[in-house]
């Protein structure tokens, strides 16, 4: 399941309504944080002369990975303080695709599924347990960012973010054992799990954030087999999904003043065959995997390379949004992909060939 970049675009105007979120500024506890000096003196804001204020940079936005650590309730609670506004409205936008997409609201007593992982006989070929991950992921993601720029002790905040998105997938799950349509898999629990870990990862290892993406690309119509459309809901369809794991030049101080800072380098994954609309039209069950080259949007619209571009104004709300945006989803017709269909079955008289 899925709240993949509705989730992230209500994160981003949560930010947007906070004025002490303010994009352009530090946080205020950064601006008062006193700085040790020789024979125990501190220099405050107000040091001297020789003290000017920083100007606002990605860093103020996006502070470096710091150690992974959680110390105490009184620090969880001032970290889930500080996103508040981002956690109702992030509520809201799983709660709104949860009766649009999901059923949710025509329940049953609660039911369990097996629903396993990414064989040819489960029932979107692993595209699922993805969605899960994924979008734990994201969520995770988007609320260290704003308990790193908001909370007055930003320490640990992956720790608090992926437990908090982990728990939030968790109750979605929960609600889904509700609906006869879903039910709860606790494969989808580990698979939010991988999410929440790959989220810490990347926000605690120095220098992977820069150069390690994973998005969603929603499949144009040209991508797909004749009469794949998209489903009347909020979210695409698995059948209109591909994952994509972005190795970004960029991120390498070695090419960083190279051509090759635009360029990526790409691993992605679909499962195509398995959806109700695939099955009526007779395709194959496929699962593919891309390996390509893709163009780093946000290095070409907002990097500080040679070309002229808009890096001005990649600190300001509409820019950070656009940069969000560009981290979790993969334009189309941005890329070239060779394709390995590791997996071709064939229906023939309602069974399986291989």
């Amino acid at each position: 399941m899925r709240v993949v970049a509705l989730v992230a675009c209500l994160a981003i105007l949560g930010a947007a309504l906070r004025p002490e979120a303010s994009l352009a500024q530090p946080s205020a506890a950064a601006e008062h944080r006193s700085v040790p000096r020789a024979g125990g003196q501190h220099a405050g804001p107000q040091a001297g002369a020789s003290a000017t204020t920083a100007p606002a940079t990605t860093e103020n936005l996006e502070p470096p990975p710091v150690s992974p650590t959680f110390s105490s309730l009184s620090l969880l609670g001032d970290h889930l303080h500080a996103v508040r506004w981002e956690l109702g409205i992030v509520g809201a936008a799983i709660v709104t695709v949860g009766i649009k997409d999901w059923d949710w609201g025509n329940g049953s007593g609660f039911q369990t599924i097996e629903e396993g992982w990414f064989s040819k006989n489960t029932r979107h070929g692993g595209m699922d347990k993805i969605g899960h991950s994924f979008s734990t992921f994201v969520i995770a993601d988007l609320l260290t960012d704003r308990i790193r720029a908001n909370a007055s002790d930003p320490t640990g905040a992956p720790i608090t973010a992926a437990l908090v998105a982990f728990g939030i997938m968790g109750l979605v799950e929960t609600v889904d054992g509700f609906t006869g349509r879903h039910r709860f898999s606790r494969e989808d629990i580990v698979a939010n799990g991988v999410g929440a870990l790959f989220s810490i990862f990347r926000n605690t290892v120095p220098g992977l954030r820069e150069k390690l993406d994973w998005r969603i690309m929603y499949t144009p119509a040209s991508f797909e087999r004749p009469g794949i459309t998209t489903d009347a809901g909020i979210l695409p369809p698995y059948e209109r999904q591909r994952y994509i794991m972005a190795l970004k030049g960029s991120g390498f101080e070695t090419l960083r003043n190279t051509p090759l800072r635009y360029a990526e380098l790409h691993v992605g994954f679909d499962a195509r065959g398995f959806e109700r609309r695939e099955r009526e039209l007779g395709y194959p069950i496929e699962r593919s995997f891309y390996v390509g080259v893709g163009l780093n949007l946000n290095e070409v619209l907002f990097g500080s390379g040679p070309q002229p571009n808009f890096a001005r104004y990649r600190d300001t709300l509409p820019g950070w949004a656009v940069r969000k945006t560009f981290e979790y989803v993969q334009v189309p017709y941005t890329s070239v992909y060779h394709e390995n269909r590791f997996s071709t079955v064939r229906r023939v008289g309602g069974t399986f060939r291989d």
